[in-house]
């Protein structure tokens, strides 16, 4: 591949991602990570990208969707993983609802009697009292385009408390990068619901895969995936097998 030809592909891949890792990059070229360097700092230069810690994204980077648009997109796919994830959920449980989409589907569907719930979600407060569950919030900032609950006040926050189930939205699932989102903060506070849950299920619609955004999610241990049947079908899905357990389209 010419050095114009791998560089223009560099700029068409990373329009569709966020953000990709020079791991990634060398591997998706088949090129040295030398080579990648110095086409990365030629883009940079030509204010084509930018060069971030163990990568790049581009100038024009997306801006997170607000929830109300996010909330139409893939709406029976998200329904129908809301379901799935409604029925884990037992008489008794202490659960953490993360804030997002997928999450805010599942409420209507929660038959379990006297549970708890701490959420970061602002918009599933109202729901989830609406239908008689016991709701704590968490404390600290507030991100005015998804109302979800973030920073350090958060992480802290949830530290106080142990959950038999934690319940995630994500926006990227990628062989490679694993779980990611666009806002750093919001990572840690799904890292820190992570570290508290006896299980993590991660609610991911097939439109989440291959996706890479700028904070990866680190896992301290491998959360189960609840997606949609056509995930099964996706290119290399068998490389997601090896490394998550999934549920989709039936208990």
């Amino acid at each position: 591949m010419l050095t114009e030809e791998r560089q223009q592909f560099i700029l068409d891949t990373l329009a569709s991602h966020q953000f990709l890792t020079l791991q990634q990059l060398t591997e998706y070229t088949n090129c040295s990570a030398s080579t990648i360097r110095r086409d990365l700092n030629k883009l940079q230069q030509e204010e084509k990208l930018t060069r971030v810690h163990g990568g790049a994204k581009l100038i024009d980077e997306r801006k997170e969707l607000e929830l109300v648009t996010k909330r139409s997109q893939n709406t029976n796919e998200k329904i129908a993983i809301a379901q799935i994830a409604s029925r884990l959920i037992n008489d008794g449980d202490y659960i953490y609802l993360d804030a997002g989409s997928t999450t805010l589907e599942m409420i209507p569907f929660i038959k379990a009697q006297n549970i708890k719930v701490v959420t970061n979600g602002l918009t599933h407060v109202e729901k989830l009292l609406s239908e008689g569950i016991d709701t704590i919030v968490v404390g600290g900032e507030v991100k005015t385009n998804t109302l979800a609950i973030t920073g350090a006040r958060a992480t802290q926050f949830i530290e106080n408390y142990h959950f038999d189930k934690v319940f995630l939205g994500v926006n990227g699932v990628d062989i490679v990068s694993g779980l990611s989102t666009p806002d750093e903060r919001e990572a840690l506070v799904k890292e820190s619901a992570m570290k508290q849950g006896q299980q993590t299920y991660v609610l991911a619609d097939t439109s989440k895969f291959g996706e890479v955004h700028f904070s990866t999610i680190h896992e301290n241990e491998t959360p189960i995936i609840i997606t949609n049947p056509s995930t099964y079908h996706i290119e290399h899905f068998e490389q997601y097998e090896k490394r998550y357990e999934f549920l989709g389209g039936h208990l």
